[in-house]
């Protein structure tokens, strides 16, 4: 018997493949909440959230037959609910709602920097500078602000891997350009600030 269920995971694995219903059951039962709330941090969306992890199951049955897990169950479903949400993104052509998380994200890591009294003006300057950043290079900034690696950006924007590295080098020099311009006595903290983004991979 596993922690998360009746079966363990090797043998949640098997039975699933063969079809088992119960085994599939227990897989909902025991990750839809975690990768419900993964896909919510990032959409901001409580239904979208939930088809996107509806997806991700849908899936699982459809594929059940040859689905290959490497590292762990939990770790593949949060893979795939990640990848789901890169692919909303694309087809949404990266709303709004992703530079918001992004500023979002700016705005908790300067709050960590509390002699850093500017945060809300390097929000704007971010904001400001994505805005006139090419489309390429914009949506390679933001979803790479947002954990996504080189890989999974250029796969998924149709993209080589050293043009996304490349247009997020550029988005980060054109911003570091802007706040050394507006806010040279405080450069350095606000650079650390804003390259912290791309620290989580």
């Amino acid at each position: 018997m596993g922690a998360s269920g009746i079966y363990s995971e090797i043998d949640l694995l098997k039975l699933l493949k063969k079809g088992d219903k119960l085994a599939f059951e227990q897989l909902y039962n025991s990750y839809w909440k975690s990768l419900y709330l993964s896909a919510y941090s990032r959409v901001d969306d409580e239904d979208i959230a939930k088809d996107i992890v509806q997806n991700v199951f849908v899936d699982v049955w459809q594929k059940r037959g040859t689905i290959v897990v490497t590292s762990s169950i939990k770790q593949y479903l949060h893979g795939a609910v990640k990848m789901k949400v890169l692919q909303h993104y694309r087809s949404e052509n990266i709303k709004q709602q992703v530079l918001d998380n992004a500023l979002e994200r700016i705005t908790q890591l300067l709050h960590s920097h509390q002699n850093l009294s500017t945060y809300f003006d390097l929000e704007r300057i971010v904001s400001e500078e994505v805005a006139e950043m090419p489309v390429n290079m914009k949506n390679s900034f933001l979803l790479r602000s947002d954990s996504y690696s080189i890989k999974e950006i250029a796969g998924n924007l149709n993209l080589a891997e050293q043009t996304v590295s490349n247009n997020i080098t550029e988005a980060l020099k054109r911003l570091k350009k802007r706040i050394k311009m507006e806010y040279p006595e405080r450069y350095a903290g606000c650079v650390v600030a804003v390259t912290a983004l791309f620290t989580n991979n």
